[in-house]
């Protein structure tokens, strides 16, 4: 792939939350939601939460490393979220309630600015995610059962392709582009470096999702 640097406007978005805020809110607003949903399942629905806020003057994204204990993605890093339980009365509800089960942030404290677009996963979870945004400082209040650690990554890092990457793989009978961000000692990578990309897409103009498609091996 072409290495682009960030450009200058995207800069100076990240820097200022009103600005971003609104932008994001607008995106979403006039986003026609999609569905990356490569074969006939319905899948059980699950939400996420890409949280954002302000740290030093400066747009962050909040990602949680699993545990070894977790049933799913064990050690992998996620965005808060889960299976919709059936007393959840709908999947905003979900990725919301699984935020505060995962890492303590209250759902009151947290403003949604929209949702991006479907995506099934190879363990056959259809997940939504939802755009929320947070104050920072927080509190944070881990799960020890099922988060190892909380992750903050500045969005303008996640901006620049030198520490983006896509790995082929083929599993089941299907081909997958893998995405891969890595951000110091961290690796963000399988459905959430997707759902990540996906957001990206959206919200900057990038084409990072339209290397995603997944094909029938033959």
């Amino acid at each position: 792939m072409m290495k682009n640097s960030v450009k200058d406007e995207w800069i100076e978005l990240v820097s200022s939350s009103d600005k971003l805020y609104n932008h994001i809110q607008k995106k979403l607003q006039s986003h026609k939601q999609r569905s990356f949903i490569y074969k006939n399942d319905p899948g059980t629905p699950a939400a996420v939460l890409i949280p954002l806020f302000f740290k030093n003057d400066q747009a962050h994204i909040l990602f949680t490393k699993r545990t070894t204990n977790v049933g799913t993605h064990k050690g992998q890093i996620s965005f808060p979220g889960g299976k919709k339980d059936k007393s959840d009365p709908d999947l905003q509800f979900t990725a919301l309630r699984e935020t505060y089960e995962e890492v303590g942030i209250i759902k009151s404290d947290v403003n949604i600015l929209g949702e991006t677009d479907l995506f099934l996963t190879n363990t056959k979870f259809l997940v939504t995610p939802f755009v929320g945004t947070f104050h920072y400082p927080y509190e944070y209040i881990p799960n020890a059962d099922e988060i190892e650690k909380i992750i903050e990554v500045p969005l303008i890092a996640l901006l620049d392709e030198k520490i983006f990457r896509i790995q082929k793989l083929t599993r089941d009978g299907f081909h997958w582009n893998i995405h891969y961000y890595y951000y110091k000692k961290d690796i963000i990578w399988g459905v959430t470096g997707f759902l990540l990309s996906n957001f990206l897409s959206i919200i900057f103009g990038m084409e990072r999702d339209k290397l995603s498609e997944i094909q029938i091996a033959e």
